[in-house]
């Protein structure tokens, strides 16, 4: 995820877009994970479709991006915001020779900083 100085809300949002489409959620048959990727993947969808109602959010992820904010997740997080942090914090992370690596990892930690945004500006 590139940094957001200089841009707007729409171009952060179309990027986080980008990188929600491209996480690749396997087949349960075939991966220990996939319901909790799968699970991960809604709730990246529905924190997009949060974070598009509510500009705010996005100009804190901005900040967050850019390191003027302290990423730590908010205690007084609404419950389905801190649900899917917890969810996210539960999914093992691929290393090492993971197809699909350069994908996975960038969304995931949108995700994780997408949720601290929400969190903090109470819309989640």
């Amino acid at each position: 995820m590139t940094t957001a100085t200089g841009t707007d809300t729409g171009e952060l949002l179309h990027e986080l877009r980008g990188l929600c489409t491209r996480l690749p959620v396997p087949q349960p048959t075939w991966h220990p994970y996939a319901d909790q990727i799968a699970a991960c993947r809604q709730d990246f969808e529905w924190a997009l479709a949060l974070a598009t109602r509510h500009p705010a959010t996005l100009e804190l992820l901005a900040l967050l991006i850019e390191g003027e904010l302290d990423p730590g997740p908010d205690p007084e997080a609404p419950p389905r915001s801190a649900a899917a942090a917890r969810r996210l914090r539960s999914l093992p992370r691929p290393n090492g020779q993971h197809p699909y690596l350069d994908d996975i990892l960038p969304a995931l930690d949108a995700l994780q900083l997408l949720l601290i945004a929400l969190g903090r500006t109470g819309v989640g």
